[in-house]
């Protein structure tokens, strides 16, 4: 009795001492940015706050977690998913007061091509010119807020997952992640961000997904990062091709260049400007393709899509909903960050071969949907069609369609995450994906089967609903610069329609007013979702509504970003559009 008493004891020490790094973490993420306002002049909610605080904190936990035996970890379970939820809300509110003017008076659409607020920059390897680099604008603070926005509802959501004294950690371990790589203004800090992203996710998968959840992970893990490697490559030959600055020298840079986007970019502007191009055609196309390759990956594209269907379905719905809600963006927004934004030449020359992906993915993404019997690997191929969305916004290489993809990628971002939660709930409460499995679903859990229409109806299209403006823009886009070609994505929205309503059909209505349960159900009552399932589901849909009736919320800052890439960079991206003009 004496020796339990003991290491109980020493348990609750153990805690307390954790608990209190923790709290002093949190004492000290209050209080820096007044003593960093007193010596620069300038708050830096980025750096502490955004990007290290929830790395460090997730770290603190899953220590703590990982030196406890199985009971203990049972009893601390609540107060470590507690102190994840916190510190993510916490993240939200600073996000939130950035955009609505809280902190400080930011002015999000006044800001031009390569010109950032929140602008910071700290040496970090001097010798080779790195440093940590971070800032915001119209494209990465969408991004930044859609992470900070999705994160919290995941943990909302999954909170009953098992073991969430693990689980929980790493989704803030995640959105530290990611946050970094939407700040991140130079090459390489972006990189080490890119493939910090890869590891929580890892985890997520392996050790909370599904019966093959080995092979998806390597899966992922392999496409993703061989993918990533040749960014890099990319990334690294950039560095090289700068020319060697003698003021970067004397400061200690023994190479003389420098990893920065911002110094990039102005040298790219500046070639344009004077009618050259930058690096010389050839070297211009090839950096282009190199780069593009690593984000087609990710986003994904055809044909680099095989990985993401076997990720989803194995991927417990905390993974699913944040690959498929912030993850997969990092592509669409590594392709406007680096080669749409550098190479303009490279972009007009390979306009016709996005839009041929583009077109493809949405086309084949939506047929093969048709033939699915799963519902999480049916989502996940709408994913792959959404994403042919983006592409096309692109290759339309017109402000709209620019503004329409980013705009869509964040639609996409708080829609794919609820479709994922449906499917989660509806595996954990009736222990199968398979459509058709459950017929009167609306009779036996109303809520889910609610949640089910809405979201579906959200992904199909549906005006009043966050995809509906992203989709229209669009293909407005597309016709302005293609014509009568906007017809073929036109009718695939029309089959996307078709498996939705067949999905729905024949999960949520038919059964003749009788619930028909699955096979593995004999013994078990039918059951609605949870509360957390509930509040978790609620907030997203609220989301999508407010998106889709007062777009304008989000859509002005990336319409003045769009504009800029055509009026106010590389000698004027519009003028490439009309040959000269």
């Amino acid at each position: 009795m004496s020796e339990n008493s003991s290491k109980k004891a020493i348990f609750e020490r153990e805690f307390s001492i954790v608990a209190t790094l923790v709290v002093g973490a949190g004492a000290l993420l209050l209080s820096f940015p007044l003593f960093f306002e007193e010596a620069v002049g300038e708050i830096d909610w980025i750096t502490i706050p955004m990007v290290a605080f929830p790395i460090l904190a997730s770290i603190i936990l899953l220590a703590l977690a990982s030196q406890q035996p199985r009971g203990m970890k049972e009893k601390m379970a609540f107060p470590v998913k507690a102190a994840s939820l916190g510190f993510s809300l916490f993240i939200l509110t600073i996000s939130s007061a950035l955009f609505f003017g809280w902190l400080g008076s930011i002015d999000w659409t006044s800001l031009k091509i390569n010109e950032y607020n929140m602008n910071h920059e700290y040496t970090w390897i001097n010798s080779l010119g790195i440093s940590w680099h971070v800032g915001l604008d119209g494209l990465s603070f969408p991004m930044l807020w859609l992470t900070t926005l999705i994160i919290p509802i995941t943990m909302i959501t999954t909170w009953e997952e098992n073991s969430g004294w693990y689980h929980h950690p790493l989704l803030l371990l995640m959105e530290g992640a990611l946050i970094g790589v939407f700040v991140a203004l130079d090459m390489f800090m972006f990189y080490v961000f890119w493939e910090l992203t890869l590891i929580p996710m890892f985890f997520l998968i392996l050790k909370w997904g599904g019966k093959d959840r080995r092979y998806a992970a390597q899966k992922f893990f392999l496409y993703t990062f061989t993918a990533s490697v040749i960014m890099l490559l990319g990334i690294v030959t950039l560095y090289f091709l700068q020319d060697p600055s003698q003021y970067l020298i004397d400061r200690g840079v023994l190479t003389g260049r420098t990893f920065s986007m911002i110094d990039m970019t102005n040298s790219a502007q500046m070639a344009a400007n004077d009618g050259s191009v930058w690096l010389g055609s050839s070297m211009q196309n090839a950096l282009f393709l190199m780069l593009m390759l690593g984000f087609l990956v990710k986003l994904p594209a055809v044909p680099f899509h095989t990985w993401l269907p076997d990720a989803h379905v194995q991927a417990p719905t905390s993974g699913s909903m944040v690959l498929a809600g912030v993850m997969l963006k990092m592509g669409a927004y590594g392709m406007f960050r680096l080669p749409l934004t550098l190479f303009p030449h490279a972009l007009a020359e390979y306009q016709y071969l996005l839009l041929a992906i583009g077109m493809i993915s949405l086309v084949y993404g939506s047929i093969v949907c048709l033939g699915q019997t799963n519902l999480k690997r049916m989502v996940a191929y709408s994913s792959v069609s959404h994403m042919g969305i983006v592409i096309l916004g692109i290759a339309s290489m017109q402000p709209l369609g620019f503004a329409g993809a980013i705009f869509m990628m964040f639609a996409h971002g708080i829609i794919s995450p609820m479709l994922f939660s449906v499917c989660g709930s509806f595996k954990h409460h009736y222990h199968t994906l398979e459509i058709g499995s459950t017929r009167g679903l609306a009779k036996a859990s109303p809520f889910l089967g609610v949640y089910m229409m809405f979201s579906w109806m959200a992904s199909l299209g549906l005006p009043l609903l966050a995809g509906f403006v992203a989709e229209i823009t669009v293909l407005v886009a597309v016709w302005m610069t293609f014509g009568w070609w906007v017809l073929l994505p036109a009718l695939v929205l029309a089959i996307t329609a078709g498996y939705y309503l067949w999905s729905m059909q024949r999960t949520i209505f038919e059964g003749s007013g009788e619930v028909v349960l699955p096979e593995g159900m004999a013994a078990e009552d039918a059951r609605d979702i949870s509360p957390w399932e509930n509040i978790g589901n609620l907030l997203m849909a609220l989301l999508i509504v407010l998106f889709g009736v007062l777009p304008w919320i989000i859509w002005d800052m990336m319409s003045a970003y769009a504009n800029s890439h055509f009026y106010f960079s590389m000698g004027g991206l519009l003028n490439l559009v009309a040959g000269g003009a």
